[in-house]
């Protein structure tokens, strides 16, 4: 009866989650099950999402970037089952599921950043890449993770092993679950953990005295094998977005010296973006009389956005990632909540670039600053600590020295430590690489992330790596300046545009539960008010309480309240007319007319309307 009802459950949490058109396997006995969708039109996908050969069935989630994949996915399997560490030199994100005949072998990538969840309840243990419908089988009904979600509010993501609905965790880095069955019925489940992000993090430490030209050495043989062993997977062009600065530069470089040209893509709602990914296109035309496509968008253009009302957007990104994506893409256009019909097309990503530049480090000329404190200040950045409930921040502040102590136990030090919390927090959990098959992060391959804890701060903060590797293999974009996040202004769609105002009122109302009290909503009407007025308050603030309330929708539905409209009405009413002015006011606007008063007016004014 129990096994049925969870079954039942499943199949009616299935619908509306993936298209009708997919694919369905389904293998299991009496006591266990797996059940694997995906879409039936593959595109130009090689690698099969589902092999068997003979008694190995092989269930991949994600691409084998960086593995030896000789004999295909079913081979693979078999030297899974067999306890060797497959996944030793893949690319994150990639999981395999084994299955044989009377046991399975389930690995998580040495990052952890599958997006593989497992819990338990009245002695059944289950794996599902969907928290939600791994809860609801189960559980019954999803119930959010306090936890989880303070991590979110105060980060910007689900921390560590986390995860949004209460009972399930993430597969931790390099974790690998197996069963077997007994002979009398049942099975035998163990876990451990295997190669991982510690064991990379090692071999970096421990050659920090080999000389510069072999470190570069090892960091572009990293990336020149992925995009030599790309193509085995993926039998068209691949693109990548080209952007003016240096982590797209460095991968476009090695696939030009691999003769793998890619088609780019450049987003330009900041117009230097734009410009400098031209010059570097034009000189591949001018120097090698190479013609590569290269196509020029606009990301979050508000036509396109805000054709698609606030609320909906966040619903659409709730359902489609699960709750588990960035709030900052509630200023992208949406789409349908349902993933593609088809494959979705390869491409490359610059992210975990920032491991070889020191991305999170303080300024070699500011104030002392520890790095325990350079990387609360990073991490705990989702929204602005007045927003959030103190109680709230300090949970989240245990937690992430928690991760500090743990690599200080393994040797890391300094500065190090930041890109150490940069790669297990920010790159494992944020970086939306792990939700779309088809997103290849080559500055993930072992040998290059290894290579970054090699070199020194020094050299991290001269992008040795990046300015040297590309000096070594596409030397006519050495010269191009980087552009920085600080290099024009950006032209995207803001949060409180459109019905943003009206939207986050509403939520301001309706949502009463534990979610919504993670922030302090005095603070989220304050930032409305301060649209009203034409300021430009901290987008933070409304993208993560709107995302909290949307999420409160469906995980906690019984706290949300009809809506009444009275924030809506507080926020565009009109300012009281002033009374007589008092005397430091009439103080201060004497002073304002004065020669020194101007001038400082002025220069106040100019920086503020410069940000």
């Amino acid at each position: 009866m129990a096994r049925s009802q969870r079954a039942a459950r499943f199949t009616q949490a299935l619908d509306g989650l993936v298209p009708a058109s997919w694919t369905r396997h389904d293998f299991g006995g009496e006591d266990w099950g797996v059940t694997v969708l995906h879409p039936a039109d593959r595109g130009a996908f090689r690698w099969p999402s589902v092999e068997t050969a003979g008694p190995v069935t092989a269930v991949s989630l994600g691409i084998p970037v960086g593995v030896d994949a000789d004999g295909g996915a079913a081979a693979l399997a078999k030297r899974l089952l067999a306890a060797e560490d497959v996944h030793r030199a893949v690319v994150p994100p990639f999981g395999l599921l084994a299955l044989d005949t009377d046991r399975f072998s389930l690995q998580q990538d040495w990052l952890g950043m599958a997006r593989v969840f497992t819990g338990t309840a009245d002695g059944v243990t289950a794996y599902c890449t969907r928290p939600g419908l791994l809860a609801t089988f189960l559980h019954g009904t999803p119930r959010p993770d306090l936890a989880g979600w303070t991590s979110y509010t105060v980060c910007g993501h689900f921390g560590g092993d986390l995860s949004p609905v209460a009972g399930t965790r993430q597969l931790r880095p390099g974790e690998r679950a197996t069963g077997r069955r007994l002979p009398g019925g049942g099975w035998r489940l163990d876990s451990e953990l295997r190669y991982a992000v510690d064991d990379v993090v090692a071999e970096g430490l421990a050659g920090q005295d080999r000389p510069v030209a072999e470190q570069l050495d090892r960091a572009a043989d990293a990336l020149t094998r992925v995009a030599a062993g790309v193509p085995r997977l993926y039998a068209d062009q691949i693109t990548l977005g080209l952007s003016g600065g240096k982590d797209s530069r460095l991968i476009a470089a090695t696939l030009v010296a691999a003769d793998r040209l890619p088609r780019f893509l450049t987003y330009q709602d900041t117009a230097a973006e734009g410009r400098v990914a031209q010059q570097l296109v034009q000189l591949l035309r001018d120097r090698r009389g190479l013609d590569p496509e290269h196509v020029l968008r606009f990301a979050g253009a508000p036509a396109k956005v805000l054709n698609t009302g606030l609320r909906e957007r966040a619903r659409y990104l709730r359902d489609r990632y699960d709750h588990q994506f960035p709030s900052s893409y509630l200023t992208r256009p949406a789409d349908s909540p349902l993933p593609p019909e088809r494959m979705s097309p390869a491409t490359y990503t610059g992210a975990a670039g920032e491991l070889a530049v020191g991305y999170w480090y303080p300024a070699a000329a500011g104030p002392t600053v520890t790095p325990r404190q350079a990387g609360m200040g990073k991490l705990l950045a989702g929204a602005p600590a007045a927003a959030i409930a103190p109680a709230v921040f300090a949970a989240e502040r245990d937690r992430i020295e928690g991760i500090f102590q743990h690599a200080e136990a393994r040797g890391v030090r300094g500065l190090h430590l930041l890109d150490y919390l940069y790669l297990v927090e920010r790159m494992r959990r944020w970086s939306t690489s792990a939700y779309t098959t088809g997103m290849i992060t080559p500055f993930l391959a072992p040998g290059f992330v290894a290579t970054t804890f090699a070199l020194t701060p020094e050299q991290k903060r001269e992008r040795l790596l990046h300015t040297g590797i590309i000096a070594r293999l596409v030397p006519e974009w050495a010269d191009v300046p980087f552009v920085s996040l600080h290099t024009g202004r950006s032209t995207a769609t803001r949060v409180w545009e459109g019905d943003g105002v009206a939207a986050v009122s509403d939520l301001l109302d309706t949502a009463d539960g534990t979610l919504a009290g993670l922030m302090h909503k005095p603070a989220v009407e304050k930032a409305l008010r301060s649209t009203r007025l034409g300021g430009r308050p901290d987008a933070r603030i409304l993208q993560q309480f709107t995302t909290l309330a949307v999420a409160a929708e469906h995980l906690e539905p019984e706290t949300t309240l009809p809506a009444t409209g009275s924030t809506y009405a507080r926020v565009t009413a009109r300012p009281a007319a002033f009374g007589p002015e008092s005397a430091p006011v009439r103080l201060l606007r004497r002073i304002r007319h004065t020669r020194f008063g101007n001038r400082v007016w002025t220069t106040v004014r100019q920086q503020v309307r410069g940000r």
